[in-house]
């Protein structure tokens, strides 16, 4: 072989090497602009997504915002508050003995168990107590006495009461020293007593109002009662019940006009929103108010009063929502001239069916005019079960009772409660649960 094909041999050579490694670097040069395009586009992508999800963290945060505002603008203009209002608690002998267990305590909350949620759920609620708390010494009795055990206003408490109206029939039946011991056992429980005092100075406190600041609106409430079961208040102690009438001790024709006018106008002083009068009026087992009742309605509302529950006849009687003209301006009221029994073991006529009484005051923040924006009533039943009974009372919200399988045998009772309910009322107010 020549030596000039040698070297042509190598410069061959070394050109193909040559060649490889510009091919080498030219690969790599190739991935490394695929690598930088790739992170381009990597980045690219992260900061098109960032971008979306800013935005839409900017939407949803403005949402957010706006459902805020809206809330706000929602709350201040429907300031509410819920009353709940019952009629007569009472305890008969057999109710005493009903409650009586084995290590001798007393334990009514079974009788209280179905109906309890309905009272708690209100922001306020109301009933008539006639009876005492005279403790066991003077022996657990029911009527005529009406001296129930203790526990009966713990179940109470516990069952959602927050006022109980003591001016009533049973205000004096144990004396002054009953009426003062229901009362401050009523308190030491947590329970407002209403329409009865103990010492002058405890009426004048508060002119005999009761006044309860509920989300923002205020309550003021007064009671009073026809009469004491024609029992007259001693002379030194005019001042312990609240009277509706002049003669409360006999004919029941002279309105106490000048003191029912003077509590509302405390009520007034104390800047009451809304106020409400709980009177024990009327006649027993009546359905239809007296011309007294209806006078005596007409007084308050012309002057200032928006709502008025009467107790008495333990029947469930008329309810009303009308409207009237106070001081110039328009404005709506309500009556129910009887709530019936909440807890009684009557079987008279229809003292069994009974309603919790639910209204709903609204304000409106700005102007901080009140209104009553609705009203119905739960339909009840106090069911005697019998003596053999584990529980033999039990006041049952009718229609859940009636989904229930426990109470099939009282399945035509309860609808005939229902329509008579409807029927007494006169109105549309059942509220269907």
């Amino acid at each position: 072989m020549s030596q000039d094909f040698k070297c042509d041999e190598k410069e061959q050579e070394r050109r193909r090497l040559l060649r490889m490694d510009m091919k080498r670097k030219q690969t790599k040069q190739r991935r490394i602009a695929l690598i930088a395009i790739a992170l381009i586009v990597v980045v690219i992508l992260a900061l098109i997504i960032r971008g979306c999800v800013s935005r839409r963290a900017k939407q949803e945060e403005e949402a957010v915002r706006q459902a805020a505002e809206a809330a706000v603008q929602t709350e201040a203009v429907s300031i509410k508050a819920t009353l709940a209002a019952v009629g007569d608690i009472m305890c008969y002998d057999e109710q005493i003995a009903d409650a009586l267990q084995s290590d001798g305590a007393y334990d009514f909350s079974a009788s209280f168990a179905a109906v309890s949620p309905y009272l708690q759920a209100a922001d306020l609620t109301v009933g008539n107590l006639e009876l005492n708390f005279c403790g066991k010494d003077k022996g657990y009795s029911g009527k005529p006495m009406f001296n129930a055990p203790e526990a009966l206003a713990e179940d109470l408490k516990d069952a959602g009461f927050d006022i109980l109206q003591t001016a009533n029939t049973y205000s004096i039946q144990n004396g002054l020293n009953g009426l003062t011991a229901t009362y401050r056992y009523l308190v030491e429980q947590g329970i407002q007593p209403l329409g009865t005092y103990y010492m002058q100075s405890a009426k004048d406190k508060d002119a005999g109002i009761y006044v309860k600041n509920i989300n923002g609106i205020k309550f003021a409430f007064f009671a009073y009662t026809k009469g004491m079961n024609n029992m007259t208040l001693p002379e030194d102690a005019t001042y312990c019940v609240d009277v509706l009438y002049k003669d409360y001790n006999s004919n029941y024709e002279q309105i106490n006009e000048e003191a029912l006018l003077a509590s509302v106008e405390a009520a007034k002083n104390a800047g009451a929103d809304v106020i409400v009068a709980m009177l024990h009026w009327g006649s027993e087992y009546e359905f239809e108010p007296t011309d007294s009742q209806k006078e005596i309605a007409d007084l308050l509302f012309k002057n200032g009063v928006d709502v008025i529950l009467g107790s008495h006849s333990h029947e469930v009687g008329p309810m009303e929502l009308r409207t009237v003209t106070v001081d110039g301006k328009s404005k709506k009221v309500f009556i129910a001239y009887s709530l019936g029994n909440f807890f009684s073991a009557m079987t008279t006529g229809t003292t069994q069916e009974s309603a919790v009484l639910n209204i709903e005051i609204s304000m409106d923040p700005e102007t901080g005019e009140t209104e009553i924006s609705d009203v119905s009533y739960l339909p009840l039943y106090i069911l005697d079960k019998g003596e053999e009974a584990a529980t033999r009372y039990e006041v049952l919200p009718i229609r859940t009772a009636q989904s229930s399988s426990l109470f099939s045998d009282w399945t035509d009772t309860f609808k005939t409660a229902i329509s008579d309910l409807k029927a007494h009322t006169k109105s549309t107010l059942d509220s269907g649960k």
